[in-house]
């Protein structure tokens, strides 16, 4: 115990700091004031001079501070003693070889791993990455730039598309298109804009044979990516998200159920039960519940007699009710082999009933019936074809521009996603750094 803090044993810490027993002349841990200091020094060694090769001896030494990842709420700093040698020959003198970390760098290898790592977490930012290891976020930040490179990937079996908004995209686009492996779970490409363009620019420079061994291609209701779909993979299964499909049918009831709200008084019963029990008709709750007063109906019922009194208020209404639920049966029961089928039915269904609400939906089902149908594949077992994990992905990435409080720069943007969401992406570190920052316009002249 040391400095209120204990210290492991010298083997573990010579073992993090890159360095075996026989290399180390002598060494001490010191702890103070929250800073945990490694005062080291290597044995004398017999070297050859780097400018002349003769012999080189012991002329000194020359104490250097490295930035060594914390213990605990401890900083800590390697102080090594490196010793100075001089040339008998030509009498240049060369430092020793420094084991820690590169040439002209204040942090060992172990911190600038450490940042590595931490870069894969989307829940950190670069600013939180860099305050958690003592070093500034333009750092952070040239570290990744430099030791990330992101090859073009090969494209996987099954292709997940879809979309997120962001300031980032470009060429008079809104979103940028995410693009996943949803075989083997990451993402692959992230594309400055979701546009038929952009799409087909990008996978027109893939050669055709790769092109022709995607299977299955998953998506939200996007028109280009169908188009893109077919163009280029002319051996895939083109599947459409039906969680897409059940949203788009969900917000047509919604509609329909406040357009009736909009034409009865606040105050009648109508009103009310829309207003505060419309979840029972939107969603899977127990309906047998004990029943309870009602200060509203002056009652005692339960969520059975509330969801039969829904039932009953318009015969329309309940007949978009009913045409709903059997879409939902459809889409949770259907298999592939009576999926066309029972599709049909359904669209002549929702036809029959006239209900202006349904027309967009009709349309829907018409010109996206083949894609409805393929998503009811299982060609992984028992999973259907979805874009789920694509969705998940998303729902990381906004996430990530949450708490980033968003971002301007999409090349490292673009490279931070997939280094974070692949695990076929690694990191290199090499002397040579570089940065991807954004070139911006000149300063302009100013008076003080």
């Amino acid at each position: 115990m040391k400095g209120g803090i204990t210290i492991p044993n010298d083997d573990f810490i010579i073992s993090i700091l890159n360095l075996s027993k026989n290399d180390i002349e002598s060494f001490e841990p010191v702890v103070e004031s929250y800073k945990v200091n490694y005062y080291i020094t290597l044995k004398i060694r017999h070297i050859e001079c780097p400018y002349c090769g003769g012999f080189m001896f012991s002329n000194g030494v020359k104490v250097k501070e490295i930035k060594h990842p914390s213990l605990r709420d401890y900083d800590g700093f390697i102080h090594w003693r490196a010793h100075r040698y001089k040339c008998r020959d030509c009498s240049k003198t060369h430092l020793e070889p420094n084991p820690f970390t590169f040439p002209g760098f204040q942090v060992s290898f172990a911190v600038m791993q450490r940042i590595m790592n931490e870069l894969r977490n989307l829940n950190y930012t670069y600013k939180d990455i860099a305050l958690r290891n003592c070093v500034s976020v333009t750092t952070v930040q040239s570290y990744f730039d430099s030791w990330v490179h992101i090859p073009r990937i090969y494209l996987p079996e099954w292709i997940g598309m879809d979309e997120i908004h962001s300031d980032m995209a470009k060429y008079g686009s809104a979103y940028l298109c995410i693009l996943t492996d949803c075989t083997h779970r990451g993402v692959f490409e992230v594309l400055p804009s979701r546009s038929k363009l952009t799409l087909s620019k990008y996978f027109e420079s893939i050669p055709l044979l790769e092109r022709n061994k995607v299977r299955y291609v998953t998506m939200d209701m996007w028109e280009p990516y169908k188009a893109v779909a077919y163009k280029y993979f002319k051996n895939c299964i083109v599947a459409v998200d039906p969680f897409h499909v059940i949203k788009h049918l969900s917000t047509c009831f919604t509609l329909f159920r406040i357009s009736i709200m909009n034409q009865v008084d606040k105050d009648s019963i109508t009103y009310y039960l829309l207003k505060s029990w419309h979840y029972l008709l939107e969603t899977d709750c127990i309906l047998d519940n004990k029943p309870e007063y009602n200060k509203k109906l002056k009652r005692s019922c339960n969520r059975r007699d509330l969801y039969e009194m829904l039932l009953t208020i318009n015969e329309d209404f309940t007949l978009a009710y009913q045409l709903k639920e059997s879409y939902r049966k459809f889409n949770a029961e259907a298999t592939p082999d009576n999926a066309e089928e029972w599709l049909t039915i359904l669209i002549n269904s929702f036809t029959s009933s006239n209900l202006h609400i349904y027309f967009d939906f009709i349309s829907l089902l018409n010109h996206w019936k083949p894609e409805i149908i393929n998503s009811f594949k299982r060609p992984y077992g028992s999973h259907k074809l979805s874009n789920a994990y694509t969705e998940n992905v998303n729902g990381k990435i906004r996430s990530y521009l949450a708490v980033s409080n968003g971002t301007s720069n999409f090349d490292r943007f673009r490279k931070k996603i997939i280094y974070a969401l692949n695990d076929k992406i690694f990191y290199s570190l090499t002397q040579t750094l570089h940065s991807c920052k954004r070139k911006s316009k000149p300063r302009g002249l100013y008076n003080k």
